[in-house]
């Protein structure tokens, strides 16, 4: 059996699937809930560890976007993205530039804990429900020693399509998708939203680059400007049509040291929490989901049209 030591915790691995699981007892203290001042606000509340990043704010004295280590951290390498200095921000009411500059501090920080890390994963909790501990709006970055095995299982399916037809995976789906429209929630000119054929959650949506390349880190500025919009136009669908739905948001990029990758294309995944897995999705991993993504692409599109028109 395979364990090791890592930063307060434990890695163990299964000895038969190879799947990773890590034992933090000390995440138990996370704080939650909303009493007393918070430590994300510029202020007297203001409590975080020193700052490893920052965004300044060029219309005030101060800052748009800033990066701070965790201090209930997963590894030696886990930062929170503090989004904005405003309690109330969110992407789904944010300006575009707001948007694209989080979107920014999410490549930069990504670049820099690259080192010693097998891979680095970019994620955004939003709610309770979805594992949100602090309500002042933040990401979060964490370097990896280890590869995941949702990882390490898409290395090794997207390099053995590629080899069989040298096209990548993700440029046949996104494709095959826009052929038949019905799963497609909106098109720009460098990214299109869509609703997977088998989606894990209801109302799971994707953001997919119309021009694929391995590395989240690289996109070039107006992409990730487009990307930005398209992302806050989804969120605020989401939000329309749900109420404020708790979700999961995760960035899809080449492992470290596969950056090159040319089987390897990054997205990003929004995946609402609205349902509780039970006995047979733990039983079989098999995922059940109430709704169809072509109704979600439906509905997600008649929300951004008719927000679009006004």
């Amino acid at each position: 059996m395979t364990k090791q030591r890592w930063h307060g915790g434990e890695l163990r691995q299964d000895p038969l699937s190879g799947d990773w699981t890590v034992l933090a007892p000390g995440r138990a203290g996370r704080p939650h809930g909303t009493e007393g001042l918070c430590p994300f606000c510029p202020g007297p509340g203001e409590d975080t560890p020193p700052e490893t990043w920052r965004l300044h704010d060029p219309d005030r004295d101060g800052w748009r976007v800033r990066s701070v280590p965790n201090r209930h951290p997963l590894s030696d390498r886990h930062e929170v993205i503090i989004e904005s200095p405003r309690h109330d921000w969110d992407f789904r009411t944010a300006t575009d530039t707001e948007a694209e500059a989080v979107l920014r501090a999410w490549q930069w920080r990504h670049l820099a804990l690259r080192k010693n890390s097998a891979q680095v994963v970019i994620f955004r909790n939003h709610g309770a429900q979805a594992g949100c501990s602090r309500p002042h709006p933040h990401s979060q970055l964490v370097g990896l020693p280890v590869l995941s095995t949702s990882a390490r299982r898409g290395l090794e399916l997207s390099r053995d399509y590629h080899r069989g037809g040298e096209r990548r995976y993700s440029d046949d789906q996104l494709d095959i998708a826009l052929e038949m429209g019905t799963r497609v929630v909106l098109v720009s000119p460098h990214c299109v939203a869509l609703a997977p054929f088998a989606p894990v959650t209801a109302f799971e949506t994707h953001i997919v680059p119309r021009i694929a390349r391995a590395d989240f880190a690289v996109v070039p500025g107006t992409e990730l400007a487009d990307v930005a919009r398209a992302l806050r136009r989804v969120l605020h669908a989401l939000d329309e049509e749900l109420g404020d739905p708790a979700y999961n948001l995760v960035v899809e990029t080449a492992p470290t040291g596969w950056e090159q990758a040319a089987f390897l294309s990054w997205s990003i995944r929004i995946l609402p929490r609205l349902e509780i897995a039970a006995g047979l999705e733990l039983a079989t991993g098999i995922p059940v989901v109430t709704t169809t993504p072509e109704h979600v692409a439906s509905v997600l599109r008649d929300r951004i049209s008719v927000r679009h028109r006004a």
